[in-house]
């Protein structure tokens, strides 16, 4: 069942200050501890431990696998001893293991415990080095680049004139035809169960061959884009026809795209319980409503005009950003340091040699100076956002990660989306995302709404 927030709901919650990261941090990631060592005025390294009873747990579990896959046909896995496969296979299992928990615990864990802590980063966790030993305590090292703090001046009482919308009549007929059309969709559309090119937040819970837990209180949660019938992996086949709690086991969930052995995949077994399904074919007026704090129809019809008034092929909800950023950054005044813009400038460029006209930009005389400044000012957005969102006590919860996607579902509510992952597009991902990503990308969309909403109310 889809959990759409309600119109009452809506009134009150839309900017609710919570503490999901808290909550999260303390209930499941349990035997996972956080160091902090300040490497320069810029730069920290953390480290994030695992206790030695959960990678032990996972190991014998990984031992399992190597069983499964490396047994000669017909040959009963049984009868094969663990200190074989162990000895036989010790490198890759090991490797295979930091793989795992890494993508499964670490990660989210880092980046909520640095919430927690009310550290802002400026750039991705960058993991420098592991160290295990034999007792199977893990350690995962990250060099973690901060800016400095910002004096946040009261911008509650700037003076913000958003951008008109265009006077066409055309455009209030074009919301119109929108709304109607989307509430007939939305009619016809009674299935509240999985569909392809729906989004679902589900529970990742690890179980051992007799399928019980191997932890008590390790879980964690992701999301997944259903893709289209014909492009579906096996993982994404499984939550077709699913419903909200519904629970079910696979051994297909690609936690991690590399593989065991050659052309053999990961076949840890896992217990996937449905948190969320949002609709990735038709408007939801509650969703929309809930992403920025709207009440009538009259209010959803004049945040629509943002996405379809254009101006110099930029439309109004653009141009709104733009000026808001515009006016904050005038007023607080700072420098991102050197070698910050020059990590972001690397993953600009990652992310666009994956572009079909990349060659064509690149050839251009000044597209090495694009890129520095395009790197500068996505992080003074975000460092400035970030200060603001810890200052307000504003955080992201499941809630918001489902407003988010359901506007990154939509061509044209696509528009309302100003922070993106600068790694990969999340509306093409066939693999399961980390909540801990969509998370800061979320607290950050609900915290720019937030002003907008303060300054124009």
């Amino acid at each position: 069942m889809i959990n759409l927030v309600s119109n009452e709901k809506t009134k009150k919650t839309s900017f609710a200050k919570n503490k999901s990261y808290r909550k999260l941090t303390n209930s499941n990631f349990n035997g996972l501890s956080f160091d902090k060592k300040n490497l320069s005025s810029h730069l920290l390294q953390i480290t994030i431990q695992v206790d030695s009873n959960i990678s032990k747990a996972a190991h014998k579990e990984t031992v399992e696998l190597y069983k499964q896959q490396t047994a000669p046909h017909g040959f009963n896995t049984d009868n094969i001893p663990s200190k074989y496969i162990e000895t036989r296979h010790k490198t890759e299992i090991i490797n295979k293991l930091k793989v795992f928990l890494l993508k499964y615990l670490v990660l989210d864990f880092l980046i909520y415990k640095l919430r927690d802590l009310s550290i802002s980063i400026t750039n991705y966790p960058r993991l420098t080095k592991i160290i295990n030993d034999d007792q199977f305590n893990l350690k995962f090292l990250f060099d973690i680049s901060i800016a400095d703090p910002i004096p946040l001046k009261e911008w509650k009482n700037f003076i913000f004139r958003p951008p008109k919308r265009k006077k066409y009549k055309d455009l209030d007929k074009q919301v119109e035809n929108f709304i109607k059309q989307e509430s007939v969709s939305t009619k016809k559309q009674k299935n509240n169960y999985v569909e392809e090119s729906d989004w679902v937040i589900f529970d990742a819970t690890l179980l051992d061959k007799t399928e019980n837990p191997i932890w008590q209180d390790q879980k964690n949660s992701f999301c997944v884009k259903i893709g289209l019938q014909h492009l579906m992996n096996e993982f994404q086949e499984s939550f077709i026809g699913k419903y909200a709690n519904d629970t079910f086991i696979t051994i297909n969930m690609p936690i991690e795209q590399e593989t065991l052995l050659d052309g053999q995949t990961n076949n840890y077994k896992f217990l996937i319980k449905i948190k969320e399904i949002t609709k990735g074919k038709t408007f939801s007026i509650d969703l929309f409503k809930a992403a920025f704090k709207l009440k009538s129809k009259q209010e959803v019809h004049t945040k629509l005009i943002e996405a379809f008034s254009f101006k110099d092929d930029l439309s109004q909800r653009y141009s709104i950003i733009e000026e808001l950023f515009h006016l904050l950054l005038s007023k607080h005044r700072f420098e991102v340091p050197a070698h910050i813009s020059i990590r972001r400038q690397e993953d600009i460029l990652l992310s666009l040699i994956k572009k079909p006209d990349y060659q064509v930009y690149r050839a251009q005389k000044e597209f090495p100076k694009q890129i520095a400044l395009l790197a500068e000012q996505q992080l003074k957005e975000e460092i400035l956002i970030d200060r603001i969102a810890l200052d307000e006590n504003i955080y992201a919860d499941d809630k918001d990660i489902q407003n988010y996607i359901h506007l990154l579902s939509h061509n044209r509510l696509r528009e309302f989306i100003h922070f993106k992952s600068p790694y990969e597009q999340l509306e093409k991902s066939s693999y399961p995302i980390n909540m801990g990503t969509l998370n800061q990308i979320a607290c950050r969309e609900k915290t720019l709404n937030y002003i907008i909403y303060t300054l124009t109310k």
